[in-house]
């Protein structure tokens, strides 16, 4: 298979498994939604679990994808975007807000939690990735790991 085919392949799968998980996150969480619109130090507790989950789903797909190819380094993002997709188009189809101001701040706290768990993951993973690499050259010059 080409590196073309194979990187296609990888964003291809990682795309769909997103989709999927961020499906499943809005139905284990559709009851905690509207815990974020609380007026007092719980509503920021609600929204701060999900800024927390958010940020460390797209950590670790970020980090997956990049730890495992050179191209595509960006596409971590894309990934986000697609993990808050059906969080952001199932709530208001349920009616899970009281309005639209809510709403609004839930999803501007959802999309900077995706996008700086995209960014920590994209630098981690390129920092796995070199590591991995140096580690294969070392193995493969000596032809036995130094412990």
């Amino acid at each position: 298979m080409s590196t073309a085919n194979q990187q296609a392949a990888r964003a291809f799968a990682f795309t769909g498994a997103t989709l999927l998980l961020g499906v499943v996150i809005f139905f284990f969480t559709q009851g905690l939604i509207p815990f974020v619109e609380l007026p007092d130090i719980a509503g920021s507790v609600f929204a701060l679990g999900f800024f927390l989950i958010y940020m460390n789903l797209s950590f670790a797909l970020g980090r997956r994808f990049c730890s495992r190819s050179f191209e595509l380094e960006h596409f971590p993002y894309i990934i986000g975007i697609i993990l808050i997709l059906p969080m952001l188009i199932l709530s208001v189809l349920t009616d899970r807000f009281s309005g639209w101001s809510p709403y609004f701040f839930f999803s501007f706290i959802i999309i900077v939690a995706v996008i700086s768990g995209a960014y920590l993951g994209i630098n981690s993973g390129r920092r796995k990735r070199d590591r991995l690499i140096r580690e294969a050259l070392e193995t493969g010059e000596t032809g036995e790991k130094e412990v």
